[in-house]
């Protein structure tokens, strides 16, 4: 058959296809429980980050353990959808710190996060990263150090409008206890940050505290 004939093109791109796709699935088959673990170790160590947990070593197992230990997962339906919650083991329920898994469009992609509030929601106690896919150098920033802690003990401006609880750049006040410094030369990411916050922060609290009266009236109609 010549080379240069259909059936032969058509053969040899079908051989070509069969070839790689079939090593492409075998090594993913291969990993994927590799993955799977990773994927956890990611998730256990950005919680015990953003609970700032005392964790014994830096293995998967440490890890876990002190997740395990420390912080109680719950999953909060609500109308348009289910959030996963973590909250701080403590021997007082009311004063356990509340955390909650966000999620919105950055530039680029989807970028998700675990922030972690006060008990009574005014404060933010920390903020960490689990997905983004911004720019590195520039809007790959927020994960710096500098930038996430300029969010560690924030005012969450509940008497604000939506758009303006927390603010990430500008503001007629420079030090307003709602305000972080932007990220320079990511004007995008930073606005897309802001936006998404603002938005999570008011589904989660309105989700948050119907469950409360949920759970405060079933409690009333038990006794």
């Amino acid at each position: 058959m010549k080379k240069d004939s259909l059936p032969y093109v058509l053969g040899f791109m079908l051989a070509i296809s069969v070839f790689f796709g079939a090593g492409v699935s075998l090594v993913h088959h291969g990993t994927k429980d590799m993955l799977a673990r990773n994927e956890q170790l990611h998730r256990n160590r950005t919680i015990a980050q953003a609970f700032e947990l005392s964790v014994e070593g830096r293995d998967a197992e440490a890890f876990a353990a002190a997740v395990q230990e420390h912080i109680r997962e719950k999953a909060l339906p609500s109308d348009q959808r289910t959030w996963t919650v973590f909250e701080r083991i403590t021997d007082a329920e009311d004063q356990a710190d509340v955390g909650f898994i966000f999620q919105g469009q950055g530039v680029w992609d989807l970028i998700r996060g675990i922030i972690v509030l006060s008990p009574d929601l005014t404060t933010v106690r920390n903020i960490r990263f689990l997905q983004h896919a911004e720019t590195p150098g520039l809007g790959g920033r927020i994960e710096e150090d500098w930038f996430l802690e300029q969010f560690q003990g924030l005012s969450i401006a509940w008497d604000r409008p939506r758009d303006r609880r927390v603010i990430i750049g500008q503001a007629l006040d420079p030090n307003a206890p709602n305000r972080v410094d932007a990220i320079t030369g990511a004007t995008g990411t930073s606005q897309a940050l802001m936006d998404m916050l603002n938005n999570e922060l008011h589904r989660f609290r309105e989700a948050y505290l119907e469950a409360s009266q949920d759970a405060l009236h079933a409690d009333d109609s038990e006794g």
